[in-house]
């Protein structure tokens, strides 16, 4: 459900001061395409771009667009259909078998910049944001392109009408942040796209052993945040991971009193150490059941995590263990590779099986 939204706010911070950005959201999709509705991409005036709406081969294209929204400042609607037919589209070769729907939309400075601050806003206090946009204006002076945001803890902020439906679409859950990525409501008055915009994952290895350097590296490259917890002074030590990342000298046991384990989504026991695996997930347990902490995985065959559940006194939790994917994983990147692969499924309600032979599988 990662958007990409931290590579979009990087790019906004570099073009802050420009005039205009031209936000592209993409609407609808219709068979395969290599993204899904709710994807966003930002193009600064000079055809600098961030966030890919396909794998490179729209793009060039996209950018006339948006040089077309840049001039006349009115939101534009374009459609992609990549059937292959007698002329493959644009000669290039696609066949993608997809069509995919985009908006694009000018954001001034002294305006629509307020979009992203608050998405920023949301983005450093780890909350997620909802966003409503009108995608065909209506009756009641809801204009194409117009949008009202909400989020937990930065408020609302927009169009108030629009900001006021995003507060009824989680009231009608009950109050409960939804999970879904986006849902599209038509009348009348318009057509609005609801964006569930999620902060960054943040990963916690409890463990900064050798075999936690790749698992880190892993988490960075998917732009996630990534947290390394070791009581041991030379494993916690910044400078052998990621640049970003946030490394905690403490005792397994005082984990909760240094940490938010609230804001983590992700967590990897990996102490080698059984005492100190129990210790961790102790505290984590309480986050699992609460439904914050969506994924707890720890090393080892299946008998030492039913110990350290016993331990823990959590026998009845989801926990995974062996954790990762069967992917035949034997050396630490090739662990790190099955390990992220099952947290990314988790975190986006995946089963994580083969997409050709899988029940999703076209075949």
């Amino acid at each position: 459900m990662h958007l990409g939204t931290a590579a979009l706010l990087r790019f906004f911070d570099l073009h802050r001061n420009d005039e205009a950005l031209v936000l592209v959201t993409i609407t609808g999709t219709e068979g395969s395409t290599y993204r899904k509705p709710g994807a966003m991409m930002l193009i600064s005036r000079d055809g600098a771009y961030e966030g890919m709406i396909s794998g490179g081969c729209l793009e060039g294209d996209l950018l006339h667009h948006a040089n077309k929204v840049f001039e006349s400042g009115v939101p534009k609607s374009v459609t992609y259909d990549m059937h292959a037919g007698e002329d493959l589209v644009w000669g290039l070769g696609l066949g993608c078998d997809g069509i995919i729907h985009l908006q694009l939309q000018r954001l001034e400075r002294g305006t629509g910049f307020a979009l992203l601050d608050f998405l920023r806003d949301a983005q450093n206090q780890h909350e997620a944001a909802l966003m409503a946009l009108v995608t065909r204006s209506g009756t009641q002076g809801l204009d194409q392109g117009t949008f009202g945001l909400l989020s937990p803890q930065a408020g609302t902020i927009g169009d108030a009408r629009l900001s006021a439906q995003c507060k009824g679409v989680v009231a009608s859950a009950g109050g409960a942040w939804p999970r879904w990525r986006q849902q599209v409501v038509r009348n009348v008055d318009a057509d609005v796209m609801f964006i569930n915009i999620p902060p960054v994952p943040r990963v916690l290895l409890c463990g900064g052993g050798p075999d936690a350097v790749p698992v880190a590296r892993l988490v960075s490259n998917l732009g996630w945040s990534c947290v390394i917890a070791d009581h041991r002074s030379s494993f916690a030590r910044a400078d052998r991971f990621p640049a970003g990342s946030q490394v905690v000298l403490t005792r397994p046991d005082g984990l909760a009193k240094v940490l938010d384990l609230n804001s983590i989504d992700a967590a990897v026991v990996m102490s080698h150490h059984l005492e100190n695996d129990a210790a961790y997930l102790r505290q984590l347990a309480p986050h699992v059941a609460s439904g914050r902490l969506h994924y707890i995985g720890v090393l080892g065959p299946a008998a030492r995590r039913h110990r350290l559940q016993e331990m823990a006194g959590c026998p009845g939790l989801t926990v995974h263990g062996p954790a990762g994917l069967d992917v035949g994983a034997e050396l630490p990147e090739a662990i790190a590779l099955s390990i992220l692969a099952e947290i990314h499924a988790v975190l986006n309600q995946r089963d994580g099986q083969s997409l050709t032979t899988g029940p999703k599988g076209t075949a």
